[in-house]
């Protein structure tokens, strides 16, 4: 028993440090953000740090793997479930992936804007690579599940984890940029429409699903967030 409360009183310890990293880089950055903001928010010492994490590195790989467990506890229960198609699964995933809450835009949108700073520029690059890693296995569970049902043609089922994460990195930077622009252009509707279009139709070419079968963002969603009103 004293050894469970031990390790139980580790990870509360080690979560503290993680919550408290992960609101720095989402006010300051990963870059500006020094382990001694953390030792000054926490009121621990330098010595207590180390005893957690022995670097900023390993912090930030630390950071990394809770997002990570997050995105695993959303999509985990999509790939085994035994009633969705595979391409329900797909749609579900990109759901699960762009579900912002609309009354929390303002917050969200600070979010995002610190995140696609530089200063974080390190961090989402650490995360990419992660994330191919890691969630691309499920989501080669997927296409192969695909391939047996017939609604997937492609050839090259293992390559398509990691491609999915790249062209999901590619549609997300391409409507950030809209969402955080001071003032959209007046055809941002239409340029957005024409993302979303071609972003699903490579992805259901890549797969070799049907057209039209895999929208990777809702577009009625996308309006509301273009919106200026709160």
């Amino acid at each position: 028993m004293p050894r469970v409360v031990k390790e139980d009183d580790y990870a509360a310890r080690r979560n503290e440090i993680l919550d408290v990293a992960r609101q720095l880089v989402y006010t300051k950055g990963y870059e500006e953000m020094s382990i001694q903001d953390i030792l000054d928010a926490l009121k621990i010492s330098k010595g207590a740090f180390y005893h957690y994490f022995d670097s900023k590195q390993a912090l930030m790989d630390g950071l990394i793997e809770r997002m990570l467990d997050d995105a695993e506890q959303v999509l985990r229960p999509i790939v085994d479930s035994k009633e969705l198609s595979a391409l329900e699964k797909l749609q579900r995933y990109f759901d699960a992936g762009g579900r912002w809450k609309v009354p929390q835009k303002a917050f969200m949108l600070n979010l995002l804007r610190v995140w696609r700073t530089d200063s974080n520029a390190l961090m989402r690059q650490k995360q990419e690579a992660a994330a191919m890693k890691r969630i691309g296995p499920m989501l080669v569970e997927i296409v192969r599940q695909g391939i047996a049902e017939g609604s997937f043609t492609t050839k090259y089922p293992e390559e398509f984890g990691s491609m999915i994460v790249g062209l999901s990195r590619g549609f997300e930077d391409k409507i950030s940029g809209f969402l955080l622009a001071k003032k959209p252009p007046p055809d941002a509707l239409e340029q957005l429409e024409a993302i979303v279009g071609a972003y699903s139709e490579s992805l259901a070419r890549i797969l070799g699903a049907p057209a039209g079968s895999l929208p990777l963002g809702d577009i009625e969603i996308l309006k509301k967030w273009l919106s200026k009103k709160p």
